[in-house]
């Protein structure tokens, strides 16, 4: 059952190595929200595709959430990672296909599963509606210095995204949770 102290639905957005999942990690384990990717769905389908592809179910989740991931894949046509079909993937069921095939479909399947848990949507790129609908709030989270690996097409989308607070990591981890428990607790402003 949901603490009536906490906000419902947090969505978390910024590039890749800013902090989010660290943030995420301490909403889960210290305040107990349940934890959802927009993509999960997505990934879990991409597994399936890699390996239809060659990949043993080893390497199709190194490729989807491993050390695989940016590496050249011997199996993608001109070797490109698996990032490459992952991005565009995301894409296609994010804005062709819409929030409610991602971030939708997540959020029911966890209302399903844990009725009353708040939750925490760790990388926000096209569900920003979806999750004010439902009434959460978006953290951006900046960090000096990183800019995140090249070329991801995501960056852009994440980039434009109105949101209601911004935390800055400046690399202390507990500064960081400080931080977004706060904005769990009191909400962006508080």
């Amino acid at each position: 059952m949901r603490a009536s102290h906490l906000l419902p639905l947090i969505g978390l957005t910024g590039k890749r190595g800013v902090g989010k999942t660290e943030a995420a990690n301490h909403l889960v384990d210290m305040l107990g929200y349940g934890r959802i990717h927009p993509f999960g769905g997505g990934k879990a389908a991409a597994i399936g595709y890699f390996m239809h592809l060659g990949a043993t179910h080893d390497e199709a989740c190194r490729m989807v959430h491993g050390d695989l991931r940016d590496a050249p894949s011997d199996l993608l046509p001109d070797r490109v990672p698996p990032r490459h079909f992952l991005e565009r993937f995301g894409r296609f069921m994010g804005v062709e296909m819409g929030s409610a095939w991602t971030l939708g479909a997540e959020l029911a399947a966890a209302s399903r599963s844990d009725p009353g848990v708040p939750i925490v949507v760790e990388s926000v790129v096209y569900e920003a509606p979806t999750i004010r609908a439902a009434g959460g709030v978006i953290v951006r989270i900046l960090r000096p210095g990183v800019d995140g690996p090249v070329g991801i097409c995501t960056d852009a989308e994440q980039g434009a995204i109105a949101v209601d607070a911004e935390i800055v990591n400046d690399g202390d981890i507990e500064k960081l949770r400080t931080a977004i428990e706060r904005i769990a607790r009191a909400g962006p402003t508080g």
